[in-house]
């Protein structure tokens, strides 16, 4: 190699490593889990035990009225007609929920969350007219995170127990 092209080398070469550095730093960054969902379904075609995590959506506090709880976990990327994707959750008045509350909304999605799907519907809010289902949703608002459990019933009879794992709460006024 003629002395030019050696010094030309030698100076990119810092170059280079600062670049594959930054690259290597953008690879392995990924966003923080906002929540974990574990869920365990039994009866039904989407009977099995699930879980998941995402870095979006998640768990928030007075964003669907005064007092309310609510979550939205989904994964959008999920194809699979037969795996779990997505789970919704409006309870009204958190502190209820604190001890236990049996006046809630939660919906569970198996499949992609545009085109077909299955969803189970559990709505026992009293001002809602369709009521559907049954069970209880706990809420251990902790501050800055929480963790929600339930064991509720679909009004096909097939039950869904588990919790989701708040790393971060969205508050509203």
């Amino acid at each position: 190699m003629n002395p030019r092209a050696a010094r030309q080398t030698t100076r990119l070469i810092p170059l280079l490593t600062v670049a594959l550095l930054g690259l290597a730093a953008l690879t392995v960054h990924a966003d923080p889990v906002v929540e974990t969902v574990h869920l365990v379904v039994t009866g039904g075609p989407n009977a099995g035990t699930w879980d998941g995590s995402e870095e979006r959506g998640g768990c928030s506090a007075g964003m669907t009225g005064p007092g309310s709880w609510g979550n939205q976990f989904s994964l959008p990327k999920e194809k699979d007609p037969a795996k779990f994707n997505s789970l919704q959750l409006i309870v009204p008045d958190a502190k209820k929920a604190a001890s236990g509350t049996k006046e809630f909304l939660i919906l569970f999605r198996f499949g992609p969350l545009i085109g077909k799907n299955t969803e189970y519907n559990i709505e026992t809010r009293p001002a809602e007219a369709k009521k559907k289902g049954s069970g209880s949703v706990t809420v251990d608002d902790r501050g800055a995170t929480a963790k929600v459990s339930f064991n509720v019933t679909s009004g096909e009879g097939y039950k869904f127990e588990g919790t989701i794992d708040c790393k971060s709460i969205i508050r509203g006024s």
